[in-house]
C-alpha cells in the first residue's frame, strides 16, 4: 500500500496504514519524514504514519508545505508536495522498471503519440493493451 502525508500526523492515513498492516501489507510512505520528526501525533495509538510505515520516502519538502515568503505576511505560500509526491512516485516507478529489465521482464509501456517517429506508437499500445486485457480477465 502507497500512502501520501505531508505531516505524518493525521489520523486518516495512520488509520489506513495500521489497517493495511494488519492485513499484512508493506506499507510504503511517502511524505516529509526529516522535518515531521518530533511533531505530536493526533493519532490514538501516539504514532505518526512513519514510524508504521515498512519503507519511507522522504520527500524532503517543508512540513509548512509553503515555499514562498510574501512581504508583510506571516505564512508562506507556493505548496511544493503534491510536486514532491509525484517526482518521488517517477523516481520509484522508474527504478523499479530498470530493475525488471534486468531480471528480463519485458514491459508493455504506454507510449507517446506525440514524439517524433513514433509512426508505430499505435501498434505498441495495442499489444500493451491486449496483454493487459488478458492480465485482468475476470476481473
Amino acid at each position: 500500500m502507497w500512502l501520501f502525508s505531508q505531516s505524518g500526523i493525521n489520523n486518516v492515513n495512520i488509520d489506513i496504514a495500521l489497517e493495511a498492516k494488519g492485513k499484512g501489507m508493506k506499507v510504503v510512505v511517502f511524505g516529509s519524514a526529516a522535518e515531521a520528526e518530533g511533531k505530536k501525533t493526533r493519532h490514538s495509538s501516539g504514532k505518526n504514519i512513519f514510524e508504521i510505515a515498512d519503507i519511507v520516502v522522504d520527500t524532503c519538502a517543508p512540513i509548512e508545505d509553503a515555499s514562498v515568503s510574501i512581504e508583510n505576511h506571516v505564512d508562506k505560500i507556493g505548496p511544493v508536495s503534491t510536486m514532491a509526491f509525484i517526482t518521488c512516485v517517477w523516481m520509484t516507478v522508474t527504478t523499479v522498471a530498470e530493475i525488471l529489465v534486468e531480471r528480463g521482464v519485458k514491459l508493455y509501456i504506454h507510449p507517446s503519440h506525440n514524439a517524433p517517429g513514433a509512426g508505430d506508437s499505435k501498434a505498441r499500445l495495442d499489444e500493451a493493451l491486449a496483454v493487459y486485457k488478458e492480465r485482468i480477465k475476470g476481473v
